[in-house]
């Protein structure tokens, strides 16, 4: 019996994911139609359940960091680790996962050489990723 927590690649695990994703796009379907139906304007594209699940678990951190960057016209590090602080606490530190280079798939990057020690100084962007993560957020929840 496969549990929660063993590796999955491709298994029944695998095949819900699937599922999952093509009834998100099969409830689409079903919208687009009834608005037509009723005369009203098409909903937005539905999300699949993996994209969904990023926007909702990293969505308001990008979007506060492009709110921050709008009404400032730039960002530090150290106003990246305050908003950062806001969200997940005052333990954070470092969110590796939220960084990486402008063209990684993260949401934001350092305009510094990669790898270069970091200094609270430092600019930060977001990525067109971060920006997009951001866009979708803030559709969903303003």
């Amino acid at each position: 019996m496969t549990s929660i927590h063993t590796p999955d690649p491709g298994g029944e695990f695998g095949e819900i994911r699937q599922l999952l994703d093509e009834i998100s796009v099969r409830v689409g379907q079903v919208q687009l139609r009834f608005a037509q139906l009723v005369g009203e304007s098409p909903p937005g594209p539905a999300l699949p359940a993996k994209e969904l699940a990023r926007v909702e678990a990293v969505g308001e951190v990008a979007y506060r960091h492009a709110q921050f960057i709008e009404e400032h016209g730039s960002m530090t590090l150290g106003d990246s680790l305050t908003i950062r602080r806001e969200l997940y606490g005052d333990k954070v530190r470092s969110t590796a996962n939220l960084f990486g280079t402008a063209d990684s798939g993260a949401l934001f990057h350092r305009t510094t050489p990669y790898g270069s020690k970091v200094d609270y100084s430092q600019e930060v962007r977001l990525t067109d990723e971060g920006a997009r993560v951001a866009a979708l957020w803030e559709q969903l929840h303003r």
